[in-house]
């Protein structure tokens, strides 16, 4: 019998595609059985996954998700609700995962992204996850995917963060308050949030008058504090939500269980 990973694609039943397939071993020899199946399996079923990254961020960077509706034709009440149907995850978090692989995806060139999207299956979204911060940093995939099928998660984490921090080769050194920026950003438990931060420093800069991300947090607490010191005198501040904006957190997004997911 070929040591190979069998075909189990079939027209019929996927699983009695497996149970033929499993038939084919003896008794003694269930365990490598299963373990060729899982196998297969995979192979099946992670290329649709890489795929599925891909277009989410398309879905999301062009507000698609608003355009279409459920199969019982309710529309989704928010991007959140969409991802966690169509991707089938139950964190927020999670979803914006696979949208960041998905972002870092449609970085690269057709040709290219063939070759990224076959590597990425062989190492898994997990993992791929994890180095996707430093693969569009560095535009370098093969090192970071070789690097995630050989190390642990943890290991591996420390390594893009070093990376993140280092001084990229051939770059001039970081603006002044771009690693804090970059850790505000890094903080953020979904793609809403980070774009709200990314708006605040971009306004900040114009109307601060300066680049300086430090400068731009501490002008933007000032003025919020004076707002909220004004707001609490006359009673007109809620828990949930100020005069120009629903709650800081919505969606439950300020739900430990979201951002640890």
């Amino acid at each position: 019998m070929s040591a190979g990973v069998p075909d189990l694609r079939s027209s019929d039943d996927p699983g009695a595609a497996v149970a033929r397939f499993l038939a084919q071993y003896p008794p003694g020899r269930r365990a490598e059985a299963l373990h060729v199946a899982l196998q297969s399996l995979r192979a099946r079923v992670e290329p649709d996954r890489v795929l599925a990254c891909e277009l989410g961020w398309e879905v999301h960077a062009r507000g698609y998700w608003s355009q279409v509706r459920r199969a019982d034709g309710r529309p989704y009440e928010t991007e959140e609700s969409y991802f966690r149907d169509v991707l089938g995850v139950t964190s927020w978090r999670t979803a914006y995962k696979r949208l960041a692989i998905g972002r870092m995806l449609t970085g690269f060139e057709a040709a290219e992204r063939t070759l990224l999207r076959a590597a990425i299956v062989r190492v898994g979204l997990a993992k791929t996850a994890v180095v996707a911060p430093a693969i569009e940093r560095c535009r370098q995939w093969k090192p970071w995917l070789e690097l995630a099928g050989d190390l642990p998660t943890e290991a591996l984490q420390t390594k893009v963060s070093a990376a993140l921090e280092a001084l990229p080769r051939g770059r001039e050194a970081s603006p002044p308050g771009e690693r804090f920026r970059r850790t505000v950003l890094g903080a953020m438990p979904d793609i809403d949030s980070i774009e709200l931060v990314e708006h605040f420093f971009t306004l900040g800069a114009e109307v601060v008058g300066t680049p300086h991300a430090v400068g731009i947090f501490l002008a933007g607490c000032r003025e919020c504090l004076a707002e909220w010191e004004a707001q609490r005198s006359e009673g007109t501040g809620s828990a949930g939500s100020t005069r120009h904006g629903p709650a800081v957190c919505p969606r439950g997004q300020n739900d430990a269980s979201e951002i640890d997911a």
